[in-house]
């Protein structure tokens, strides 16, 4: 009988930098629990605990907060390790400036300096999935600084970060089986390796078995991307994708729609005018 998981992971290897997951969004955008202020109740005696809860409290959060709504992404970041350079474990300054950095990966120009953004984001989004381990937003952020590392590396960094990411993944599912970003993920993923050149699958084939290429569909490309779009509809990157699924398969007027979408959304993330760009690009193929 075969081993799913090793299979999985064998297939992830062969994949490298193929893998993509999706790039930072607000924590509410995506379905997932927005992290609370009031922090821990302070014991008796604890210095620790109580700079804690005065961190949480703290209102540069809010400010940082705001910045980057407001696009202000490295102003925002700046602002989060200053807070975290006075509380080193306070969760919300801790996701906060990994959301910051992976948003200044993905607006910064050249792999080696995204990269170095990614790593940022990841070291960040651990911190605070060590401290809060049962709290989704950590989690996602270290999520998407690994899965974004992984679409630009390549042999086995790619595939080790590629079965972190997997695994990560269905652990989001588990916890909040409704959690678009993960379900994004998924399609992507499904997506990513349905579209290998005949080589491409040849090797996949010859090397892993068939069983393991048909863990992914273009079925499941579909259904996964079109769930993210179905619990966050007002996400731009989630229409984006499941565009590039229907173009990639010819199915012109369904990615002609996907992309227009894209176009009429407003602007929510520091991202999104970039993903608006690509958009743009995908609806004139489909007209050509």
């Amino acid at each position: 009988m075969i081993n799913l998981d090793a299979s999985r992971r064998r297939l992830l290897s062969i994949l490298g930098a193929t893998l993509l997951v999706v790039p930072p969004v607000a924590a509410a955008q995506i379905g997932l629990p927005t992290s609370t202020d009031s922090g821990p109740i302070p014991g008796p005696d604890s210095r620790a605990t109580s700079d804690q809860a005065r961190a949480s409290i703290d209102p540069r959060i809010s400010e940082a907060r705001d910045l980057y709504l407001e696009h202000l992404v490295m102003a925002s970041l700046e602002i989060f390790e200053d807070v975290i350079d006075e509380f080193p474990e306070n969760y919300e300054a801790l996701w906060g400036a990994a959301r910051s950095a992976v948003a200044q990966g993905l607006l910064s120009e050249g792999t080696r300096i995204q990269n170095q953004w990614y790593k940022i984001g990841e070291s960040y989004g651990r911190r605070a999935a060590e401290i809060e381990p049962d709290n989704l937003v950590g989690l996602y952020w270290l999520l998407s600084a690994k899965g974004l590392r992984a679409v630009q590396s390549g042999g086995r960094e790619a595939s080790a970060l590629g079965g972190e990411v997997y695994d990560l993944a269905h652990h989001v599912l588990e916890m909040d089986s409704l959690h678009a970003g993960a379900y994004h993920a998924l399609g992507v993923l499904n997506f990513r390796v349905r579209r290998l050149s005949g080589l491409e699958r040849w090797v996949a084939r010859t090397f892993l078995g068939a069983e393991v290429m048909n863990l992914t569909s273009w079925e499941d490309a579909e259904r996964y991307l079109t769930r993210a779009v179905e619990l966050r509809p007002e996400y731009i990157l989630f229409h984006l994708d499941l565009g590039r699924m229907y173009l990639h398969r010819e199915r012109m007027e369904e990615a002609r729609s996907q992309f227009q979408r894209v176009l009429e959304l407003p602007v929510l993330e520091p991202p999104d005018s970039r993903f608006q760009e690509t958009a743009e690009r995908g609806l004139a193929e489909t007209l050509d």
